[in-house]
């Protein structure tokens, strides 16, 4: 797809661009983006550090210092990866010490920082098997325990780190489900219970001198224990055996007293539904509160016991999946913050004020919280708004801040369905937000900057039914409501001129209108440009440029002919008229990328031979190639400024030049030679879009990494656009 853009933009420079994205089915090489730049300066192959996207970009254009990105994508933000320190007040993050992995647990190491455990490998670019030490600043210490298995629950006190999961082994020597560390050096101690199963939850007791563990297991230290038991400091198993006859999920102690939430039915020689409180002989106090579902996840202050998990009453009164009782009297108390979604994990702060909660909701008392939100000890929802991409399994104090773990990558960012704009300070626009339900091929924009078109295979945008083509407000996202007319088939195209909106695709109707392939709509309402009739490519158009006089429309594809007259995978047309021109390069093949310098005096196309060509349009002998660029794989998308072409796709190296070009190389417009433009981008196909304004290049596509540092689906290469 194609946009020619002239912009005078959000800090008022004027700039012509021509952008182009597309996208084909799985196995076949097919979104290009296309940008135009009058601004010749070579960009840098360091990647600015943005945030970026939790799938694929397969389209981009810049408006102003933005960019606007399509793709197939659900959250567009920082890439944070499943452990996060954030301000305790306001959920902003506070470091990243990276952890490529799920978080189940979390807890404060005493120094303001924590230990977290989970399924992982590394942590801030240290190996660490599951378990590590995070500062308050976010460094990874040395300390490293290596569980053979998985860490689901941790506890801390004194000089020793309990913990409590489903591993067989720790630093090499055996341990079943249970085993202690020291605090600073992760050393393993000689504590060694055991258990027959798996470890979900652990307490320690006021005084430190016993450890409680829950989980789903039947036997602790070698003694017969149902699902949940004590352990002396010692290794010594305590005769403390309530019996409980499901999974026990969370611990708390207070005082002598004992409280566990799980998924059972009995519980200390009593009935206790989910949730229980339990002496120091191990029998049922005598207050009931039972849920009518799991509970997951306890916290309590002096006084109050706070519980979350998957359920909606508590105690007979109505709580969506949060609620608190009196310890004293078990009795359920006003609390009440209510979340559209299972509780994992609670913690409460040190002046007992404050009630963290992490899982999977997405509202919270009626406000969007999605998978963390704290309340007031009343039960008001308070400001604290971490954002994560998927769920928090664990929330954790230290000092003014709040470890947020979980299977998420992604924290501080937006739900974002397959459209998003990246503003010039590397940040997604909090404000535009189309949401097109399913991918986006093709973005394009007006020269104005006011309206931006996508293109795809959705069926609506936001609330509103558009079928594979829409207009939205360039600052809002809102649907223009005078583009209604809809396409019968997917647009993988799209490219603007003055008042002219060119559409490439699959499809045989556009606009309310006959239009096979190639359809040019009023910008206004979409409606088919009187006069406008194009020769029709006998196959899918995968990009569109407009010359810069706007005069002539280029089309590449996978087709080989147009109309009667044969053009092998690119073909030029009259942009008042559709007709055909005398252009018909010689070389060519079934088409994927395409681009133009500024100055149109050099037209690329790329195709599945791995070869991209370069015509001289108005030159002696336009039919003839100028130079061909060879790479070792697809090129899928393109773009150019006055001096330099950039390419980009799923090879790996360019074999004339035998250098190693992983998915991203520049060649020089006048010798058609590879540039140092060398930014490395990992992925399994690579690069699907490119965007070019001055020395800014902007790359889209499915890489995780660009030069070894995390950057996934989007990266941006010199300043703003």
């Amino acid at each position: 797809m194609s946009i020619s853009e002239s912009r005078a933009g959000r800090r008022s420079r004027a700039r012509k661009r021509l952008i182009v994205a597309v996208a084909a089915p799985a196995l076949a090489v097919a979104t290009v983006s296309v940008s135009m730049s009058s601004a010749s300066a070579s960009a840098s192959s360091t990647a600015t550090v943005t945030d970026g996207v939790n799938g694929v970009v397969y389209a981009s254009t810049h408006i102003g210092d933005r960019t606007i990105i399509g793709g197939s994508f659900t959250w567009a933000g920082p890439s944070t990866a499943g452990a996060v320190p954030v301000d305790g007040t306001t959920g902003v993050r506070t470091s990243m010490p990276r952890v490529n992995g799920t978080v189940n647990a979390a807890a404060r190491d005493g120094s303001g920082g924590w230990y977290v455990g989970g399924v992982f490998e590394f942590a801030g670019g240290f190996v660490r098997n599951g378990a590590a030490r995070v500062t308050s600043a976010g460094v990874v210490t040395s300390w490293n325990p290596q569980p053979t298995g998985q860490i689901r629950a941790i506890a801390s006190v004194g000089n020793v780190v309990y913990l409590g999961g489903s591993f067989t082994a720790m630093d090499g020597t055996s341990r079943s489900g249970l085993a202690a560390v020291d605090r600073v050096t992760g050393a393993l101690l000689p504590w060694n219970p055991g258990v027959s199963g798996t470890v979900s939850a652990l307490a320690v007791s006021a005084d430190g001198t016993t450890v409680y563990v829950g989980g789903s297991f039947s036997g602790l230290g070698g003694q017969s224990r149902a699902n949940l038991g004590a352990v002396g400091t010692d290794g010594t198993v305590s005769s403390w055996a309530p019996g409980v006859n499901g999974p026990v999920n969370a611990l708390a102690v207070q005082g002598s007293a004992v409280y566990a939430g799980g998924s059972f039915t009995s519980a200390g020689g009593a009935a206790r539904t989910n949730l229980a409180g339990l002496d120091a002989a191990g029998t049922a106090l005598p207050w009931s509160a039972d849920t009518d579902g799991p509970v997951n996840a306890l916290a309590n202050t002096s006084t109050t016991l706070y519980l979350g998990g998957q359920f909606s009453l508590v105690g007979g009164l109505a709580r969506s999946n949060l609620g608190a009782l009196d310890m004293a009297t078990g009795s359920v108390t006003s609390f009440a913050g209510g979340v559209d979604g299972s509780v994992t994990s609670l913690t409460v702060n040190s002046t007992a004020t404050t009630v963290y909660a992490g899982g999977t909701f997405t509202s919270a008392a009626g406000q969007t919280r999605l998978r963390a939100a704290a309340f007031t000890s009343a039960g008001a929802l308070t400001g604290w708004d971490p954002r994560a991409e998927a769920t928090v399994t664990t929330v954790a104090l230290s000092g003014g801040a709040v470890m947020v773990g979980g299977n998420f990558s992604m924290l501080n960012g937006y739900p974002r369905t397959n459209a998003a704009a990246i503003r010039g300070d590397g940040s997604v626009d909090p404000s535009w937000n189309p949401s097109p339900n399913n991918t986006v091929y093709a973005v394009a924009a007006t020269a104005d900057g006011t309206r931006v078109f996508l293109g795809g295979t959705f069926t609506s945008v936001g609330p509103s039914a558009r079928t594979y083509i829409a207009a939205v407000d360039a600052v809002t996202g809102a649907t223009d409501p005078n583009w209604t007319k809809a396409a019968n088939n997917t647009v993988r195209a799209l490219a603007v001129s003055g008042q002219v909106v060119y559409a490439g695709g699959s499809f045989t109707r556009a606009g309310g209108g006959d239009a096979i392939r190639i359809a040019a709509l009023t910008v206004a309402n979409g409606t088919p440009v009187p006069g406008f009739t194009a020769a029709a490519p006998n196959n899918t158009v995968k990009a569109l440029l407009t010359s810069p006089d706007g005069t002539k429309l280029y089309a590449v594809g996978g087709f080989n002919a147009v109309g009667a007259s044969s053009r092998p995978g690119a073909a030029q047309l009259d942009a008042a008229t559709g007709a055909l021109t005398s252009f018909a390069p010689s070389a060519g093949g079934a088409g994927i990328a395409a681009a133009l310098t500024p100055d149109g005096s050099r037209f690329y196309f790329s195709t599945t031979s791995n070869r991209t060509y370069a015509y001289d349009p108005a030159g002696a002998t336009p039919n003839n190639p100028v130079h061909t660029i060879r790479t070792g794989g697809d090129v899928q998308a393109i773009g150019a400024s006055a001096t330099e072409i950039y390419v980009g796709g799923h090879f790996t190296n360019l074999p004339v030049e035998h250098l190693a070009r992983m998915h991203a190389a520049a060649f020089s417009v006048s010798t058609g030679t590879a540039t140092a433009w060398d930014p490395g981008p990992d992925g399994i196909m690579g690069v699907w879009a490119i965007s070019v304004t001055g020395s800014t290049v902007t790359i889209g596509g499915d890489f995780l990494k660009v030069g070894g540092k995390t950057q996934p689906g989007f990266a941006r290469f010199g300043g703003t656009p």
